[in-house]
């Protein structure tokens, strides 16, 4: 199990004192021996790190990853040896060009099976039996993408699904919650923090692929821009569901959903808020999913698992199986 340290406190400083990081903020002193931290993300801006604990971080194997008040992550510090395996990203620069499609399709029909399979598990939850013929109307969508032409065919595919399943979603939640679908740049309480926890999975998703000797801006499906981590964006694709929006949807849809504050006028997310969502998305990514294969893990060693397997996938030039979960209700 990954443990992550996460330092959501505006004003905080990290430092070292002998073999454990010592976190000092408004007064409080939190101390965590270097041994039980296999991560660190820093969710909040005005942090400092002296370089001892950059050094010992890296020196022991230990990312950092500094996320925006988006949830973005604007850097992500790891030790320089974690990312050395030449044969991995030679086979992955050989596929972007030989077999892009291949890829692409098998990360956006995972990703379209989990709605399908997420949507089936809210049908025996709520009793709402519509749910079965939306999960349904994306299969039908997922199926055709396996026999798609063209990346311009997959995301049209994709975009269709999504209008059902969203539009699903949107019919569950409350309706004070003002969610209309899925729209990047609406500032309802369920798009801002869907925005907020992608790119906190971004973050998670980076660090597995880098791990596994993976480039992290070459992708299959999202076109290769500079700055742009489109192999992130599409790995990602297939655990959206099962690490942010069946989240989003459990604690929005409860009666103790946390309090979401939201500026009006920037629409970003208060900074306490952040903290508490880093905070679940971290306790959720923990949870025991069950894959397509029947393999009970923690989410988040699913996600390293995937990006490990997608690595052999690409220096053996098989075909790759995207990440599936088993839902149950």
């Amino acid at each position: 199990m990954t443990r992550v340290l996460v330092v959501a406190a505006h004003g905080a400083r990290i430092r070292v004192h002998r073999r454990s990081l010592v976190v000092e903020s408004n007064g409080e002193r939190m101390v965590a021996p270097l041994h039980e931290v296999d991560r660190v993300v820093v969710a909040t801006s005005g942090v400092s790190v002296t370089s001892s604990a950059i050094r010992l971080l890296a020196r022991s194997g230990v990312g950092i990853v500094f996320l925006d008040a988006h949830g973005e992550p604007i850097v992500s510090l790891e030790p320089p040896w974690i990312n050395a395996a030449a044969e991995t990203r030679l086979a992955q620069y050989r596929a972007s060009v030989e077999r892009p499609l291949n890829l692409a399709r098998a990360m956006v029909a995972a990703k379209l099976e989990n709605q399908a399979g997420f949507l089936r598990s809210l049908a025996r939850r709520t009793s709402a039996a519509w749910l079965r013929e939306e999960a349904a109307a994306v299969e039908e969508r997922m199926l055709r993408v396996y026999s798609a032409g063209s990346a311009e065919e997959i995301r049209g595919l994709e975009a269709q699904a999504a209008r059902r399943y969203w539009g699903s979603l949107a019919r569950l939640l409350p309706q004070s919650l003002g969610f209309q679908g899925r729209d990047h740049g609406s500032r309802d309480p369920v798009n801002t923090v869907l925005n907020y926890l992608y790119g906190v999975l971004y973050a998670e998703v980076f660090q597995a692929l880098v791990v596994h000797g993976l480039d992290p801006y070459v992708g299959f499906l999202h076109a290769l821009r500079p700055g742009s981590p489109a192999l992130v964006y599409d790995y990602a694709e297939m655990f959206r569901v099962s690490a942010v929006d069946s989240l989003v949807y459990t604690m929005l849809a409860s009666r103790d959903a946390p309090g979401i504050r939201v500026d009006p006028e920037t629409g970003l997310l208060a900074r306490e808020t952040r903290a508490e969502l880093v905070k679940r998305m971290y306790e959720w990514l923990r949870r025991r999913a069950v894959d397509s294969r029947g393999q009970a893990e923690p989410l988040e060693r699913h996600i390293r698992l995937y990006a490990r397997r997608l690595a052999q996938s690409l220096r053996a030039g098989t075909d790759y199986q995207g990440f599936v979960e088993a839902w149950r209700p």
